[in-house]
This record gives structure tokens, C-alpha cells and sequence, in this order.
């Protein structure tokens, strides 16, 4: 049987989901007004740069591997260090 966190957090994990969904939905049946701040500071950029190349000092892992798996690789590095860490960030103190 499932303990009270456990239920709680599949709840909540449900409840965030549906929200997510919903917003979408919600952003895809209202057009194209629901441009994102990206697309709107993109556009102020590029006419505002004028000939102006990026360069990079370092290179980043999105360009070696391309940005979907350069993410991925990136959450799950973040996801280890949090995972190791997480015992020693929030152990409780038992009474012997």
C-alpha cells in the first residue's frame, strides 16, 4: 500500500500535469496571440543587430550533440548531483 507522501505526490504530480495540459490546450486554441517573451525580445534583436555574429569562448554541449539531447544530457547530470546530495540535504535526525 501506498504511504501518505507517496499519495500526496502522485497527486499533486497528477494535478500539475493536468494544469500543464490544460494551458496548452487552452494556448493552442487561442492563436498565435499567445506569442512567448522569446519570439517578441528574437524579433527586437535581429533588427537591431545589424551584422553582428555570435561567438562562443567555449563550446557548449548543444553544439556538439544538438540542443534536445544536449538538455537531456544536462537533466540527467543535474539529476545525479541532486540525487547524491539529496540524503545529506534532508536526512532526519533519529533518536536512538
Amino acid at each position: 500500500m501506498l504511504d501518505r507522501f507517496t499519495k500526496t505526490a502522485l497527486v499533486l504530480m497528477v494535478v500539475l500535469t493536468a494544469i500543464f495540459i490544460v494551458g496548452a490546450y487552452l494556448g493552442y486554441i487561442g492563436g498565435h496571440e499567445m506569442e512567448g517573451t522569446d519570439a517578441i525580445v528574437e524579433e527586437h534583436a535581429a533588427s537591431t543587430a545589424v551584422n553582428v555574429e555570435a561567438t562562443s569562448s567555449v563550446p557548449a554541449i548543444t553544439d556538439m550533440v544538438g540542443e534536445p539531447l544536449g538538455f537531456t544530457i544536462a537533466g540527467i547530470v543535474a539529476g545525479f548531483i541532486v540525487g547524491y546530495l539529496w540524503t545529506g540535504l534532508f536526512r532526519r535526525e533519529e533518536n536512538a
